[in-house]
C-alpha cells in the first residue's frame, strides 16, 4: 500500500469542502440539519453521502451499461431529490396537505409527515446520498482512484476510496454538527413553519435549481478563475505518490539512456503474465506469455484518440510487416483514457481506419498497464524469446532505436523503416495538451472574444463534466489559443461543425485532413484534426461551431 496516496486520500476528503464544486453546496449540508430536534443528523447525513460516493464508484466502475450515461443524468437526480426538499422546508403547509390525501395508516402518515418536517432519517439518507455523484467529481485524488487505481487493485482501490469518502464525511459532519448546536440555541430556528425554515428551504431550491440546470459549475468556474481550490495541492501530492507507486521517471530514463549506450540489451526484468486483457483483434486469443516463448515479443501500450500514439502507429505496423516473419509478435495493447474508448466497437474502427493488422487487445481495467508498472501513453517494452524486457521506449520518437533492438533481439538484419515523417518540432509547440473536463481542466476563461495564449472558452450553452463539456444548444462553440503547427480536438458526436481559424473560414492552406471546405463531419468518437501550418509554428486561435446539441469534447493536443 502507498503510504503517501492514503495521507493524500484523506487529506483530498477532508479538503473537499474547499474544492470550487462543493463551496455552492454546502448550504445544502447547513439546511438539511439546522434547526433539527434529530441530533443524529449530522452523522446520517454525511455518512449517506461518503457511502454514496464509495457506492456510486463501484457501480459506475463495475457496469459497462453506465458508460453511456451522462454525468448529467446523475448529476441532475441529485439536483431534483436537493429540490425537492427545499420545497418541503419552504412551503411545509403543502406537503401536509398531500400527506393528509394518502391513505397509507398511521404509521406510514406520520412517517412521511417526519420526512416532510426534514426530521426522519430517511429525508437525511436521502439528501446525503443525492449529494454523492456530484461530491465523487470534486477532486484530482478521487479521478486518480477511479481510473487508475481501481481498475487494477479492487482492494488498494476500495482502501484508498473508502479514506477519501472518510476524509469528506469528517470535515461535512463537522460542519453540520456545530450549524446544528448553533440553530439549537436559538429556539425561533426550530419552528417548521418558522422564516429560518423557509430561508432554508429557499437556500436548497436555489442550489437545486444551479445543480439541475449545471449554472452551478458556472460558480465552479469562476471560482477557479479567482484562484481558490485545493486541486494544486492535491496534484503536488498526487505526482509524489503516483512517482512512488511503479518505476520512477529517473530509473526509466536511466534505462533509456543505458540502451542507447551499449550493443548488448540489459535484462531488465521478467515480462508479467498477460491479466485482464479482453476482445483480441487481428488474432486469437493469446492466453499467456508462456504460448510466445520463443519469439521477440514489442507490447505497446496506446489509446485510440492519443494523439502522441497516434504519430507512432506507422512505424509499428512497418515493424510488423518488415519482421512478423522473422519471429516479432506485436501487440497493441489498449489502455482507454477517457470512458468511450471502452467501447469495443470504437477500438474496433480505429484499428481499421488507422490500417494496422497486428495484434491488439483491450485492457479497460489497466491490470496488464499496471502490471508493468506504466504511466506513460504511448509506452513500448521489448520482449526476448525467453521472455525478458530487453528495451523500453517511452513517448515518441527514437524509431531507429528501437528498431535496431528489434533486429538485436531477433539476430537478423536491419531492414530499416521507411515511413513517411509524422514526426514535429516539439521545441517549437508552445501548447501543451488541454483538458476540457473539470478533472484537469486548466487555461478555460469565460471572455470567449478576448483569448491571450494558451486560453480557452466556450460559447452557447454548454454543461461541463467530470472528463468532458456537452453542448446544449445549437451553434454552440470553442475557441482556442495556440501555438503549434496542428491543433487537435477529441469530440464525440454527430453533425457538421464549422472551422474558423484566426477569424475566417479554414481553407486548405490551413486546416487539417478532417476539415473539408471549412468543416468537420463528425463520424465517430475520435481526435480530429483541425488545423495543419506545416512547418510553421505560430500562434492562432481555432473556433469551432457545432450545428446540432448533444455533442461532447474532452481535450485538445496539438503537433
Amino acid at each position: 500500500m502507498n503510504l503517501i496516496l492514503v495521507g493524500t486520500s484523506f487529506l483530498a476528503g477532508l479538503l473537499t469542502i474547499l474544492a470550487p464544486c462543493v463551496l455552492p453546496l454546502l448550504p445544502v449540508i447547513i439546511g438539511s440539519t439546522a434547526g433539527s430536534q434529530n441530533k443524529w443528523k449530522p452523522v446520517i447525513v454525511t455518512t449517506s453521502l461518503a457511502l454514496s460516493i464509495v457506492i456510486f464508484t463501484l457501480i459506475l466502475k463495475a457496469s459497462s451499461l453506465l458508460i453511456d450515461v451522462p454525468q448529467m443524468f446523475w448529476t441532475s437526480l441529485s439536483g431534483g431529490v436537493v429540490l425537492f426538499f427545499g420545497l418541503i422546508l419552504f412551503l411545509p403547509e403543502i406537503w401536509e396537505k398531500i400527506v393528509a390525501k394518502i391513505h397509507f395508516g398511521n404509521y406510514s402518515q406520520v412517517q412521511l409527515a417526519k420526512a416532510g418536517s426534514g426530521e426522519s432519517n430517511t429525508s437525511a439518507i436521502l439528501v446525503g446520498a443525492a449529494l454523492g455523484p456530484v461530491f465523487s467529481s470534486c477532486s484530482p485524488t478521487y479521478f486518480v482512484i477511479l481510473a487508475t487505481i481501481l481498475p487494477v487493485s479492487f482492494f488498494y482501490g476500495l482502501i484508498y476510496l473508502l479514506i477519501y469518502a472518510l476524509g469528506v464525511a469528517i470535515m461535512l459532519g463537522l460542519i453540520g454538527f456545530f450549524g446544528q448546536r448553533l440553530i439549537s440555541n436559538l429556539g425561533w430556528a426550530a419552528n417548521p413553519r418558522g422564516w429560518f425554515r423557509r430561508i432554508m428551504g429557499i437556500l436548497l431550491i436555489i442550489v437545486g435549481v444551479l445543480v439541475v440546470t449545471g449554472y452551478e459549475k458556472k460558480i465552479e468556474t469562476a471560482i477557479l478563475d479567482a484562484g481558490f481550490g485545493t486541486t494544486n495541492i492535491e496534484e503536488k501530492l498526487l505526482e509524489s505518490a503516483i512517482d512512488d507507486m511503479g518505476i520512477e521517471k529517473e530509473i526509466k530514463e536511466t534505462i533509456e539512456e543505458i540502451n542507447k549506450e551499449i550493443n548488448s540489451l540489459p535484462k531488465l526484468f521478467v515480462a508479467p503474465e498477460f491479466v485482464g486483457l479482453e476482445n483480441w483483434i487481428n488474432t486469437e486469443a493469446i492466453a499467456s506469455m508462456e504460448d510466445l516463448k520463443g519469439k521477440v515479443v514489442l507490447i505497446d501500450f496506446w489509446t485510440y484518440s492519443c494523439i502522441n500514439c497516434i504519430r507512432t502507429l506507422p512505424y509499428i505496423q512497418s515493424w510488423h510487416e518488415l519482421y512478423a516473419d522473422q519471429g516479432l509478435v506485436i501487440i497493441g495493447v489498449h489502455a482507454p483514457e477517457f470512458q468511450f474508448e471502452q467501447k469495443f466497437e470504437n477500438v474496433q474502427k480505429a484499428v481499421d481506419d488507422f490500417g494496422l493488422s497486428y495484434a491488439v487487445v483491450q485492457d479497460n481495467d489497466f491490470k496488464l498497464w499496471r502490471s508493468y508498472n506504466n504511466h506513460y501513453w504511448p509506452a513500448k517494452y521489448l520482449i526476448d524469446k525467453d521472455g525478458i524486457v530487453r528495451y523500453t521506449h517511452f513517448g515518441e520518437g527514437e524509431y531507429t532505436e528501437t528498431e535496431s533492438a528489434i533486429v538485436e533481439l531477433l539476430n537478423t538484419e536491419m531492414r530499416k523503416t521507411y515511413v513517411k515523417s509524422t514526426e514535429v518540432d516539439y521545441k517549437k509547440i508552445g501548447t501543451r495538451e488541454t483538458y476540457i473536463g473539470l478533472s484537469r481542466q486548466e487555461n478555460y476563461v469565460e471572455s470567449y472574444e478576448s483569448l491571450e495564449k494558451n486560453q480557452w472558452s466556450l460559447g452557447g450553452d454548454w454543461q461541463l463534466q467530470k472528463e468532458s463539456a456537452i453542448s446544449e444548444s445549437p451553434n454552440a462553440s470553442v475557441r482556442m489559443n495556440f501555438t503549434a503547427s496542428k491543433a487537435n480536438l477529441v469530440i464525440s458526436g454527430t453533425g457538421v461543425a464549422e472551422v474558423l481559424i484566426d477569424g475566417k473560414l479554414a481553407h486548405s492552406n490551413n486546416s487539417g485532413k478532417d476539415v473539408v471546405n471549412g468543416q468537420v463531419t463528425l463520424d465517430g468518437e475520435r481526435l480530429y484534426e483541425l488545423t495543419d501550418f506545416g512547418d510553421s509554428y505560430e500562434t492562432h486561435e481555432v473556433e469551432i461551431i457545432f450545428e446540432e446539441e448533444g455533442v461532447e469534447i474532452f481535450a485538445w493536443t496539438f503537433g
